[in-house]
């Protein structure tokens, strides 16, 4: 008995330690493969880096940092020395070569040589193009010069006016190229020498800080005056021959109008005007209403002269120039057509630059294209990312500026994500099709659809982020929009398009544009429909710089890095996530020329005062705040009261802002406001904060946010700035010392 007993107590004892053994086991088990799960995990990044680096595709992140280096050139707060920057990456350069051996330093300062030649790149695009930024004398001066570009605007006309060295009363040097903005239908031809007395405006800057600078742009196109004109310019009867660049203005323009005459004998109202632009690249034309739909519905990218548009234009030609050849037996065998037929592409987009007016878009666009072109001339792939690359890098070299251009960003990250994409997919060519007209039909059609819908849903999310930043506007039904309209866009705009081109000179172009015209108004139908769904024009104001930048390495990482390194595109994503919100708005504008003035009210949106003076300005503010109000809204001014004298609002905190008219009004306006904004000098002892046009000249735009009780000013140019692009401090004010703070108290009144 007590062997049995001692027995089942040894069964017992065993089994409670096999329990107990389990129990240890089954606790290691999850270490074991967590550790087991993070070797794997180290080993697939060791081989996928590897695999990267082996296969060269580490080299498709230089061009983000030849941009890098660009983005770097511009945010430095004084010029950076040009020698100093190209010994910089003459160094690197060198120091790259020398380290061939080792790859991990080799390609630490390949990317450091990349980021240095893109600073570089912008200091020597700057001495290339430099010229001084001159303040225009207040009074009104005579203009002389040739006519080199005209626009023909909704409500006015705008020339580049090309000065042939006439003096200037009030200018040592005058500017060379000056733009004018001009009654409706009072812009002279191309190439006519006139006379023209104008207004020469201050040069523009920022509306707000961390606004677009508008100066900067019309700057690097070697535009060193801004203005209107005050009556018709008068032509001048000379013999002299104008400037080689205004006798290329004038061919180019010659041909563009006569496109825009055959156009409009055929076409009339909308589509004609829409069918300009995107032969002859006349925007002007383009009502309003129709430009707002279509920038509502998603669809404003067709009005632009892009990449759609040059690709349309370049694999229209391939097609038909090799099809043609092909026709021809002897010449298919013994000619390289495919090439013969790259280069028939090449030479009509190149023309279609010339024809669409050459913008930036349109010249990005053609490098683009010109490579792809290359590609196939060379046999190499066409379309692949380091054609991409290539032509980033070759894109701003040439024009490093473009780096700060919305379009830019938008149409390389659009780009870039197609074709990421377009590589991923390339293995389901390989897939079995069914034989038969049917099957092949369907294919064909699950093609089309599903491939417009991924090129839409695709390019839409990777520029919305730089929609927001720079827009403050999404829209929501643009894939809808882009697979109801782009059919039309690809089958009968563009085509009949490049048809009624290519008729012209033969007469028989009367034959196209009505397709072409057909085709335009399902466009615009497909706009207006889903421009009026609702909450089609959303409003977003939650990027800022540093998540703009999150969000590109997250695009960059997505795209560039392959297998389980896509994952890293992760972090930048979730850190960008977590920086996004609203940006802190101002509580008080005040624009430079001491006039328009903005006050936030308490239902929280801005009230502007004079919005018509500085119309621009004051569109940028709304836009900033996704407010949907025009610069003439007619309440827009409603928190404001006015007089003859000058004009008072309540600031957000208590307190009001005067803003004086007449110099009778400053010594009531001293005693009563917190902030006084004058032209007049005021009194010696004015009890106010006193914002004059001398003040605004130092710090530009103002921007009050109202902190702790207290209304603290930003301005948006800070003395220790100062960029070729920038006019120059005023001596006067320099000697004056510090600018005021511009804080005010604004508990009490």
């Amino acid at each position: 008995m007590s062997e049995e007993r001692g027995a089942r107590s040894r069964a017992r004892g065993a089994a409670r330690a096999a329990v107990l053994g389990g129990a240890r086991a089954a606790a290691r088990l999850p270490a074991l493969r967590a550790d087991q799960l993070l070797d794997a995990l180290r080993a697939r990044i060791a081989r996928d880096l590897a695999a990267e680096a082996a296969s060269g595709r580490l080299i498709l992140w230089l061009p983000a940092a030849f941009a890098l280096g660009i983005l770097l050139y511009f945010g430095a707060a004084q010029e950076p020395s040009l020698t100093a920057s190209l010994l910089l990456a003459s160094a690197l350069g060198a120091g790259a070569l020398a380290a061939r051996a080792r790859p991990a330093a080799f390609g630490l300062l390949v990317a450091l040589f990349a980021a240095a030649a893109g600073f570089a790149a912008g200091g020597v695009r700057t001495a290339l193009i430099l010229h001084p930024v001159v303040m225009p004398p207040t009074a009104p001066v005579r203009l002389s010069g040739f006519v080199e570009r005209v626009e023909h605007r909704t409500t006015s006309d705008r020339i580049l006016l090309r000065l042939d060295g006439t003096p200037v009363r009030g200018f040592d040097d005058a500017p060379a190229l000056v733009r004018l903005s001009l009654r409706k239908g009072w812009a002279p031809p191309v190439g006519t020498r006139v006379t023209q007395l104008a207004q020469l405006l201050p040069p523009s800057g920022p509306a707000m800080p961390g606004a677009h600078d508008f100066g900067r742009a019309p700057w690097f196109r070697g535009i060193g005056g801004i203005g209107y004109g005050l009556g018709r310019p008068k032509a001048v009867p000379d013999s002299a021959s104008p400037p080689a660049s205004v006798r290329l203005a004038m061919a180019i323009d010659a041909v563009r109008d006569a496109l825009a005459r055959r156009i409009r004998a055929s076409l009339s109202g909308v589509p004609a005007e829409i069918a300009v632009a995107l032969v002859a690249g006349d925007r002007a034309g383009i009502p309003p209403a129709v430009e707002e739909s279509m920038r509502v519905s998603g669809l404003s990218h067709i009005l632009s002269i892009s990449g759609l548009h040059m690709a349309l234009v370049a694999g229209t030609l391939f097609a038909l120039a090799r099809a043609a050849l092909a026709l021809v037996p002897g010449l298919a065998l013994r000619l390289p057509i495919k090439s013969i037929a790259a280069l028939v592409a090449l030479s009509g987009s190149a023309f279609y630059l010339v024809l669409s007016g050459n913008d930036v878009p349109a010249q990005r666009s053609f490098v683009m294209t010109a490579l792809v072109l290359a590609g196939v001339l060379a046999g190499r792939p066409a379309l692949s990312l380091r054609s991409v690359g290539v032509a980033a890098v070759a894109v701003l070299a040439l024009t490093p500026e473009a780096v700060l251009d919305p379009g830019t960003q938008m149409s390389f990250a659009a780009t870039l994500a197609l074709v990421a994409a377009y590589e991923r997919l390339q293995p389901l060519r390989a897939l079995p099709r069914p034989d038969g007209f049917a099957g092949a039909a369907l294919v064909w059609i699950v093609a089309l659809v599903g491939g417009t819908a991924l090129t839409s849903l695709v390019a839409g999310l990777a520029t919305a982020p730089y929609g927001i930043f720079h827009f403050q506007r999404v829209a929501p039904y643009g894939l809808i929009a882009n697979l109801a309209a782009m059919p039309a866009v690809s089958f009968l705009v563009m085509p009949a398009g490049l048809a009624g081109v290519l008729l012209m000179p033969f007469g028989w172009d009367h034959l196209a544009w009505p397709v072409m015209g057909r085709g335009i108004e399902i466009m615009v139908a497909v706009s207006d429909h889903v421009g009026a769904l609702p909450g089609a024009d959303t409003r977003a104001a939650f990027i800022g710089p540093a998540t703009l930048a999150c969000l590109s390495l997250a695009l960059l990482a997505a795209c560039l890095l392959r297998g389980v390194l896509t994952l890293a595109a992760l972090a930048p994503l979730a850190l960008g996530t977590l920086l996004a919100g609203a940006p802190a708005r101002p509580d008080l504008l005040i624009a430079p020329d001491a006039q328009t003035v903005a006050v936030r009210t308490a239902e929280g949106q801005l009230s502007v005062l004079a919005a018509s003076s500085q119309r621009l300005v004051v569109e940028q503010w709304l836009t900033r705040e996704g407010d949907r109000r025009a610069a003439d809204a007619k309440d827009l001014s409603a928190a404001f009261a006015c007089d003859p004298l000058g004009c008072v609002a309540p600031l957000p905190g208590g307190g009001t802002i005067a803003v004086s008219r007449k110099a009778e009004s400053l010594e009531a306006d001293c005693l009563n406001a917190r902030i006084l904004v004058a032209r007049d000098a005021p009194p010696a002892r004015c009890e106010a904060e006193v914002v004059t046009p001398q003040t605004l000249a130092r710090t530009g735009a103002l921007a009050f946010q109202l902190r702790d009780g207290r209304l603290v000013a930003e301005p948006t140019r800070r003395a220790e700035v100062q960029r070729p692009w920038m006019a120059a401090v005023p001596p006067l004010l320099e000697a004056e010392g510090e600018a005021p703070d511009h804080e005010a108290d604004a508990a009490a009144p």
